[in-house]
């Protein structure tokens, strides 16, 4: 089996503009378009194989019709991989649980990270807040002290964050991001800059689920991971989470060959450079799944990211 190719999803969101279109090469997608997934089998939108014999089906559809590709599939599809460029900063927001997600009937919450493959001087995201406790966030939501209420993080070009559910976060303008995200398609828009809509309205706020879901003190406030680094020859392999949720890792291939044959799937995305992949050329934009089992060759002189689940 060769590796299947897929064409990303674009939205069009009040935050987006044509940044996406300009790094990514993507001249068909919407003017306004802020985010793409790269790989997704949501009710409101699943990627469209472009090769192989499994052309023109959904990744939803390979999922539950052909778990050879995969191997453990006796669940929903786990992760929305999503292209981020930012030409204004993000809603705050905060993602569920696993406790608050099951409550609501999803069988996990929804953790997250981003990679920054572009960030301008000034570039920085909302991770975290000051609220004591729950008491302590109302009193300061009331007296409209946000500036106050909410924490940022300055973030550079190949910087890595990991974002666990419950954290209050936001990502900000001039950012170009590979996200990963659990599946559970759940957000609790927290605050909106009090920004509107072409047609003067604000969009909806979830203050009471988002203050429910919180986490409070340093478990909301603080995240650390590990990475590790492998060089194979030209090749440099980097793996930045490795957790029950999902595993993020990045391939730079200098002039050289990597060959992926391992015992599970990869969700592969061309973010640098180009070059081949079993023959077939790829450059920036290009997203491919290398199947469970698939010997799949990258050569060339680019950077991808990989995520499985």
């Amino acid at each position: 089996m060769e590796p299947l190719f897929f064409k990303p999803l674009p939205f069009e969101t009040v935050w987006g503009g044509a940044a996406i279109r300009e790094y990514y090469g993507y001249d068909w997608m919407p003017r306004m378009t802020g985010q793409a997934w790269a790989f997704a089998a949501q009710d409101k939108g699943s990627n469209i194989c472009q090769s192989g014999p499994f052309k023109g089906q959904t990744l939803g559809e390979l999922w539950e019709s052909n778990p050879e590709l995969f191997g453990d599939t006796d669940r929903a599809f786990p992760v929305i991989v999503s292209l981020l460029c930012l030409c204004d900063d993000l809603s705050i927001q905060v993602h569920p649980d696993q406790e608050h997600a099951r409550a609501l009937g999803y069988p996990y919450g929804k953790n997250e990270a981003w990679y920054f493959l572009e960030a301008d001087p000034d570039a920085r995201i909302v991770f975290g807040h000051n609220g004591a406790n729950e008491r302590d966030l109302r009193q300061k939501i009331a007296a409209g002290r946000w500036v106050e209420l909410v924490r940022h993080l300055k973030v550079r070009r190949d910087d890595f964050v990991y974002i666990p559910s419950g954290t209050l976060h936001a990502c900000g303008r001039g950012v170009i991001a590979y996200e990963v995200q659990q599946s559970t398609d759940v957000t609790y828009r927290f605050y909106d800059y009090d920004r509107v809509d072409p047609e003067g309205n604000k969009r909806p706020l979830h203050l009471e689920q988002a203050l429910s879901t919180l986490h409070y003190d340093s478990a909301g406030n603080y995240e650390g991971y590990q990475a590790s680094v492998v060089a194979y020859g030209g090749c440099v392999r980097t793996t930045y989470c490795d957790s029950p949720s999902f595993t993020i890792e990045k391939l730079v291939v200098d002039d050289d060959a990597y060959v992926l044959e391992g015992g599970t799937y990869e969700l592969v995305s061309v973010v640098r450079g180009q070059g081949t992949v079993n023959g077939v050329g790829v450059a920036v934009g290009s997203h491919f799944l290398a199947p469970r089992g698939c010997k799949t060759e990258i050569s060339g002189t680019l950077t991808c990211m990989m995520t499985t689940a």
